[in-house]
């Protein structure tokens, strides 16, 4: 919903484009990597904010719209903050003035946009003064509260816009800054637009950049590089080149030598063209080359570049810096082996320590078919350092004998399946030659064995299932039909870590942020919802509390149709549907909620028309203002609890959890009487180690009424928060028995109800 469209970087020069141009000297901005503790503490504060604030006078108002009277009826929603997006190219401090003047007499914090500071990267000396110079005005305005600085990066260039955040920060560390991050719809590839590699980053050298060559057939380029002294294993590189002049039928090849006289090769990878790159496909601008290969710590080695025919034999430009200019003091470019006094842009990876993937690969050759009354599983342990998803497993299949069958891959607690922890997504031919991937989304915990067992719906045999003759793997073993079968495995791969892991992570790495923003909206055309709403609410919480940091979700207050067509591409919520859309965030402990979007948009430049805003595009107050008017009063109530308690777990009822969420254990000390019941459970304490329940009705279609939950032990007394005035109180409405501690409530559709555990229980 949110978009922005970006153009191709200034860097990349068509072939047709031969002269250079001047520049300034460039140098490497520094990357600071920062660490992170295993729980997230409380944060002390609770936003609500909204998307859009009142329009200024420009192409799509002939009048400034930000007024004191609109700036009341803001704070009288309930709102705190607004970020600003309205015309961002043509913004400055002078056309912010009314909106900074009247935000900050309403005490409400604008996050200002600039045309000069928002989608910003920086990178250089010239990048940071250029930078600070457009902040400075906003920095002495006492008035001015926070800046807007991206929304949406991809994952090719979140390191640009992390560097801007992180230089903003230093220079006026008192502004708050925006930054909102894509959310998770889907499966994704290093090569889509996402743009997260596989490899963690340890050394950028992404100031080099304003010129660039060719790699042609007969031009090959080359770079010295060193590698840190702490860094041992190249993972992948990764280059900035004008993908537009790189074909399907082009390939490029990436060596890594001892040095420059190519003594010895240590490894190569192949990648090919792209059929097309336009300019809404920047990601391919930026191509992954996977090496994996031990090097040496502290240690120049050579890499280069190669073109092996075909297309019209050029790819390029390469980017590099200028003539004359250096941004790697411990390295030099080459040209066809010949030392010149630039650079090349450049990025290396290793591995990332907390995906630490399985792979049983023994030899091909025994093996068995699947069907119906015959299935396959294998026990597999987890290493002591995974803290991510386990995102897919992947077996060795022979796809010939697959063609149109259910494959399905079911994760269990152990191979006595009594706890069913995921199920894949359905295959019916393989995605992947003979390798094929089932996507699993599982949160699993370390050192912990787990039984994955493969089924098909078919009589028919499928496939041919490859394992092995002897034990190749020490923490599991293979079965069959249930049954163990000795000195055997089954081939696979497990992966852990997702690439939208590897985007959450980066952002915080790169930018050293407190905070962590996404949006993701539930309420698609026609009844359907996003079935990927939970996972992508269980991994940004999961991410924010293995980095320590705050994380907040935007919730959807509107709906949109398309311009050309009419279809609608998000259903317009109901009252109801806001509700759920808080607490399902509330009960995950996100502790920034803000609406996109209070003030309606014209029609954008992707045909996207909206409708049902809390405010149209005069500010006229429609049914949408009181349902966030409501629901911000209830969240900003129950904040000034929620704003010091930390989310220890949470947990999913009924028949069809959702994908990504986790099953009420049997152990926990509160649980619904029936199972079945469709509810969310949120589990918090306090700095002082009290527990709070979170318990949300995950339905917005119907009232649950008089829902028994059981406690045990049994707590003398059981309060609530009130969403009315905050404060701790006996219960508003329902029962609890401490003879038998079972606790009867009611639930509106989509609602949740905050309850107090007793001191010491």
């Amino acid at each position: 919903m949110k978009q922005e469209k970006e153009s191709v970087e200034k860097g990349i020069r068509r072939k047709w484009w031969q002269r250079s141009f001047p520049i300034s000297m460039m140098i490497l901005l520094a990357i600071v990597f920062t660490t992170s503790s295993a729980a997230a503490a409380p944060t002390g504060s609770f936003n609500i904010g909204a998307y859009w604030q009142p329009p200024t006078a420009g192409p799509a108002y002939s009048t400034d719209m930000n007024t004191n009277a609109n700036w009341l009826a803001i704070k009288n929603a309930n709102i705190d903050t607004v970020m600003a997006i309205e015309s961002e190219s043509l913004m400055t401090k002078a056309t912010n003035e009314s909106g900074i003047n009247f935000s900050n007499a309403n005490n409400v914090t604008l996050m200002a946009t600039d045309g000069g500071i928002y989608g910003k990267e920086t990178f250089t000396a010239a990048d940071i003064t250029a930078l600070n110079n457009k902040i400075l005005p906003y920095k002495n305005d006492p008035r001015v509260k926070g800046l807007n600085l991206k929304d949406e990066p991809g994952g090719w260039n979140l390191e640009g816009y992390a560097n801007t955040y992180k230089q903003a920060k230093l220079f006026a560390p008192d502004l708050s800054y925006y930054v909102n991050l894509l959310a998770y719809k889907a499966e994704r590839s290093e090569s889509d637009s996402l743009g997260a590699p596989g490899g963690k980053l340890f050394l950028s050298n992404s100031a080099a950049r304003g010129s660039g060559t060719f790699v042609t057939a007969q031009q090959s380029l080359g770079q010295t590089f060193k590698m840190p002294a702490d860094v041992s294993y190249l993972h992948s590189m990764q280059f900035y080149l004008d993908a537009v002049q790189w074909s399907s039928n082009e390939m490029l090849s990436l060596k890594i030598w001892d040095s420059p006289a190519k003594t010895t090769k240590l490894a190569q990878a192949d990648v090919w063209g792209y059929a097309s790159a336009t300019t809404g496909q920047q990601y391919k601008y930026y191509p992954i080359f996977t090496l994996d290969v031990q090097l040496t710590a502290n240690t120049t080695y050579y890499w280069e570049l190669t073109h092996n025919g075909g297309g019209d034999n050029s790819v390029g430009w390469v980017t590099s810096s200028p003539t004359g200019t250096s941004t790697n003091p411990d390295g030099t470019a080459y040209v066809n082996g010949v030392v010149k006094n630039y650079d090349f842009y450049y990025k290396l990876y290793t591995r990332r320590p907390n995906t630490p993937d399985i792979k049983v690969n023994p030899p091909v050759g025994s093996g068995d078919y699947i069907r119906s009354n015959q299935s396959f599983g294998q026990t597999f342990t987890t290493s002591s350092n995974v803290n991510r998803f386990l995102y897919y497993i992947q077996p060795y299949i022979d796809p010939v004998l697959w063609n149109g069958q259910a494959l399905t891959i079911t994760l269990w607690d152990s191979p006595s399946k009594t706890n069913k922890i995921a199920v894949s997504k359905t295959l019916t031919s393989s995605n992947s030659g003979l390798m094929p991937i089932f996507y699993i989304a599982a949160k699993l915990s370390s050192n912990t064995s787990y039984y994955w067992e493969i089924t098909s719906n078919s009589s028919s045999n499928v496939g041919w299932m490859v394992y092995s003759s002897s034990s190749v793997y020490a923490g599991g073993t293979a079965y069959k039909n249930g049954v163990q079968q000795a000195n055997s495995d089954i081939w696979f791969n497990a992966r852990f870590g997702s690439e939208y892991e590897n985007y959450v992570d980066d952002w915080v790495d790169y930018s050293g942020a407190d905070f962590i923003q996404f949006d993701n909206y539930p309420f698609m055309g026609g009844p359907s919802d996003d079935a990927n709403y939970f996972l992508n609410i269980e991994l940004i919480r999961d991410r924010a509390i293995d980095k320590n940091v705050k994380y907040g979700a935007f919730l959807q207050s509107v709906g949109i149709t398309d311009s050309n067509t009419g279809a609608v591409r998000y259903r317009n919520p109901n009252l109801n549907e806001k509700r759920y859309n808080v607490y399902t965030h509330l009960a995950y402990g996100f502790k920034n909620m803000y609406w996109f979007t209070y003030w309606r948009p014209q029609t954008n430049g992707w045909g996207e028309v909206f409708n049902g805003s809390p405010v149209d595009f005069n500010g006229t107050q429609l049914a949408a203002y009181a349902h966030i008017q409501t629901l911000n009063s209830e969240m900003k109530n129950l904040g000034t609890t929620l704003k010091d308690l930390t989310s220890q777990a949470v947990y999913h009822t009924g028949l069809n959890k959702p994908r990504g969420t986790t099953g009420i254990p049997a152990s926990f000390f509160i649980r619904p009487q029936d199972m079945n019941e469709t509810t969310v459970t949120g589990y918090f304490t306090n700095t002082h180690g009290r527990k709070y329940i979170m318990l949300v009705n995950r339905e917005y279609n119907f009232v649950k009424t008089n829902i028994p939950f059981n406690l045990n032990p049994k707590p003398a007394t059981l309060t609530e928060i009130s969403k009315t005035t905050g404060a701790e109180v006996p219960l508003v409405q329902g029962t609890y028995t401490a003879g038998t501690g079972v606790l009867n409530i009611t639930l509106a559709q989509g609602e949740g109800r905050l309850f107090a555990l007793p001191i010491g229980y």
